[in-house]
């Protein structure tokens, strides 16, 4: 009679289990689904997709689904959804510490840690100032202690929902900005705070009911033993996985158990911390930080995890949060509450932020943006409030009052967030965005397109050459066309791994995904760069144009470079494979937002240094075959004839300059009559009494060219005489065998005198009258060659009145 009580028992628990299941996975897939019908009404306003996913959440939690489920009886949907949301946090957040462009936000750390100080603290301090007033309506009775609501209030209020702005941030392309990381960083360090605030308060003797058996002490000591074995996992994080990397050399991804076994290791060390009663949200962000990013190890991880965290448990997170809303419970006295808090946490955020702003002599608007966007509580804010009513500090209704502060918080930071994007979309668009308007020391930020292997060499080491310091430099994006018209290269076939059946390793056939692959992980090792690989289709110059300008609107970058549509044979002639790779580069070209370079790779050049290898190896004296010698250092070039463009060649060639490892030298061609006087243009007035100097473009650019790097001996500067546009030409081929790198302006805007009569040199529009004249050269001793185009200023039109009739 008892086996048949158990089996009854456990028959329950098990449908009980199965049916709970059944709910979230009902639950979850209606609220993605609303959620995307929802947005496809709000997207259209700039509107991040959290908005709409708690708007569905908020509209399936009211639909009561648990009650048709015979078995299933939800009281806090806290306990139905908690473990769930919390293990997706734990590998979102590793996903955003693996995804984060360290160097970008180490530069940003000075304002950063700022405006965290500042927000914090104004927080804080407001909320013990005000603790006393809301003392009353959010105590249960009888009354525990007033410290510890103050104590639950001032880490409420001061926290930032870490997870909803890395994803808002992401989602609108704002992580590429100044401001965009300014806010992540912030928002990421004000949470991580208030992390180990709360868990210092939580191993209060006051407090002790976080995790049940265990006394405060005992718990102080299992969190520092937990951290001692997140420490021991960081250290050996490294060497594992450079021990998978060698295992999987020349592949693109590695196996599927070593990817779950991966993926189980993250898990369980991410929860390390939450066993004990700590939040696990700063281990995992460490991990994904100190996790390497070369490899086809980062690869395959991030592959993993991107698509069922986007499409999957994010849109359930934000969703999770609505479906805990309870309208039958509602009344003033949550809602109240709930506005009040709202408002206390936007007073102590902007007041916060405009401080820190004003110290930083950023604009008010800006910081005013900032704290209604640090004022995100989000769902995880539920979770480590919700023991403060289990423990006596709150009563109920005041943790009801939190869920509903934090959605109108979550909701109130959609439309600021589309302001937000707004402003910056107009400020990259509309700003001249030129080398030669910035700053030195400002960094850099760079795409490259590549369309396979045999250019990627070349590609990748112009771009560590303008890295001049790899630690401050942001990551750099590599966008790679793969040809989707082989019968090999679908999405099935595309990262296909074959093995040998002999020797159990992979067969060196490889795709063009996975040689371009190899050849980054080599640049990443050698360099200390990041490079982050995007493959997209290669559908034609028009769609493939599309491409370029949405990655350039999500990367934000200074510069674009694009490879030439001509291919060196090994005879030193340059060869058109694909005629519709031109069409491509004009294209791109017409409607670039920042500095266009195109670069002639030149792999079979016979003298001086490649292009072909990283700098620390190409200018070793094993690599050139000067053993016992001096290093050989790359050799580039700057040809300055005049106009925008040719100034942005030589603010290039600057940056060039900035490498130890590169020699560099501008080359002006001049008019032999016009040698003596080139200072300024002067004009006078018929009476000869008043004189104007007109400011020449030119000449500033290589007046200040002459004094901050020829002065302070950083780089070389030459003046060629020239009669005329034929004296041009030899000038240019006399280039050949000098250089590794000639860097030259498009045209278009030289001074007419020098190129006049040029026109039919220039074949290719794309890179103009010297450009090609150096590209078509088939001397094998003639170096790359790299024509810059300067951002077109959109033109000035001024809205005056139609003339009266």
């Amino acid at each position: 009679m008892a086996g048949s009580v158990d089996c009854g028992i456990n028959g329950s628990v098990q449908n009980t289990a199965l049916d709970t299941l059944f709910l979230i996975v009902l639950q979850a897939a209606v609220v993605i689904a609303l959620g995307k019908f929802i947005h496809l009404a709000l997207r259209r306003y700039n509107l991040p997709s959290a908005t709409s996913q708690i708007l569905a959440g908020i509209i399936v939690g009211s639909l009561g689904l648990h009650d048709v489920i015979v078995h299933v009886d939800v009281e806090n949907a806290e306990d139905t959804y908690g473990r769930y949301v919390s293990e997706a946090r734990i590998f979102y957040m590793f996903y955003v510490g693996l995804e984060a462009d360290v160097a970008a936000l180490w530069n940003d750390m000075r304002r950063a840690t700022i405006f965290t100080y500042a927000s914090v603290a104004t927080c804080l301090l407001l909320a013990a100032f005000v603790s006393g007033g809301m003392y009353g309506s959010m105590m249960h009775t009888p009354v525990r202690s007033p410290e510890l609501l103050a104590a639950v209030l001032m880490l409420s209020i001061a926290d930032t929902a870490s997870v909803d702005v890395t994803r808002m941030a992401g989602e609108m392309g704002l992580t590429a900005t100044p401001s965009g990381r300014l806010l992540i960083a912030t928002a990421i360090a004000t949470n991580i705070i208030c992390i180990v605030g709360e868990g210092v308060f939580s191993c209060m003797k006051l407090a002790s009911g976080r995790t049940p058996g265990y006394s405060a002490s005992q718990r102080l000591g299992l969190g520092i033993l937990a951290l001692v074995k997140v420490g021991i996992a960081v250290a050996l994080l490294r060497p594992v996985v450079a021990f998978i990397n060698r295992r999987n050399a020349g592949r693109r991804r590695v196996g599927n158990w070593e990817l779950v076994l991966l993926l189980v290791a993250v898990s369980f060390i991410g929860n390390c911390p939450q066993h004990v009663g700590f939040d696990g949200m700063p281990v995992s962000l460490l991990l994904g930080l100190a996790f390497p990013r070369e490899g086809p190890v980062a690869r395959s991880i991030m592959d993993a995890l991107a698509y069922p965290l986007h499409a999957l448990a994010l849109p359930f997170y934000f969703g999770a949060m609505g479906m805990r809303l309870n309208f039958s419970a509602m009344s003033g006295a949550i809602l109240v509450p709930a506005i009040l808090l709202t408002l206390l946490g936007l007073m102590g955020k902007c007041l916060g932020t405009v401080g820190a702003a004003r110290f930083l002599k950023m604009p008010a608007a800006d910081a005013l943006r900032f704290g209604v966007l640090l004022n995100m509580k989000g769902h995880v804010n539920m979770i480590d409030m919700s023991f403060a009513s289990s423990e006596g500090i709150w009563a109920e209704q005041a943790l009801m009052a939190m869920v509903v502060g934090s959605m109108i918080s979550t909701i109130i930071a959609g439309p600021v967030f589309a302001v937000v994007f707004r402003k910056e979309k107009e400020a990259y668009e509309c700003g001249h965005q030129a080398l030669e308007h910035m700053a030195p020391e400002q960094e850099l930020r760079m795409l490259a397109c590549v369309h396979g292997a045999r250019g990627t060499p070349g590609m990748l080491s112009l771009l560590e050459l303008l890295a001049s310091k790899p630690r401050a430099q942001p990551a750099i994006h590599v966008l790679h066309f793969f040809d989707v018209a082989r019968k090999d290269a679908g999405p099935r076939h595309y990262h296909k791994r074959v093995q040998d059946s002999e020797h159990k390793r992979m067969d060196r056939r490889r795709d063009s995904a996975t040689q371009v692959s190899c050849a980054i992980d080599v640049f990443t090792c050698a360099t200390g760069l990041v490079i982050r690989q995007i493959d997209a289709g290669d559908r034609g110059s028009a769609v493939n144009a599309k491409t370029v300008r949405r990655w350039t609107e999500d990367v934000r970058p200074g510069i674009l470079l694009l490879p030439y549509h001509r291919e060196q044979h090994y005879d030193g002639t340059m060869v058109c494979r694909r005629e519709d790779r031109r069409q491509l580069n004009v294209e791109v070209l017409a409607r670039s937002p920042c500095t266009t370079g195109i670069l002639a790779d030149r792999p079979f050049r016979r003298g001086g240094t490649s292009f072909q290898l990283p700098a620390k190896i190409s200018t070793s004296t094993e690599v050139a075959g000067n053993q016992g010698e001096e290093k050989v250092t790359p050799h580039v070039a700057a040809a300055f004839l005049g106009g925008p463009d040719d100034r942005e060649a030589v603010a290039l060639a600057c940056r060039l300059a900035k490498n130890e490892s590169v020699s560099v030298a501008v080359v002006r061609f001049v008019l032999r009559e016009s040698t003596r006087d080139r200072v300024g243009a002067t004009s006078a007035d018929i009476d000869g009494e008043v004189s104007v100097v007109v400011q020449d473009p030119d000449e500033d650019c290589i007046s200040e060219f002459q004094h901050e790097y020829v002065a302070k001996e950083r780089a070389d500067y030459a003046e060629k005489a020239v009669t005329g546009p034929m004296d041009v030409v030899e000038a240019l081929r006399g280039m050949a065998g000098a250089y590794a790198l000639v860097v030259v302006g498009r045209g278009g805007r030289q001074p007419a005198e020098l190129v006049v009569g040029l026109e039919g040199w220039a074949e290719c529009a794309e890179v103009g009258p010297v450009g090609e004249i150096l590209a078509s050269d088939q001397s094998l001793e003639m170096g790359s060659v790299l024509v810059v185009q300067q951002k077109t200023a959109p033109p000035f039109h001024l809205d005056l009145p139609a003339p009266a009739k």
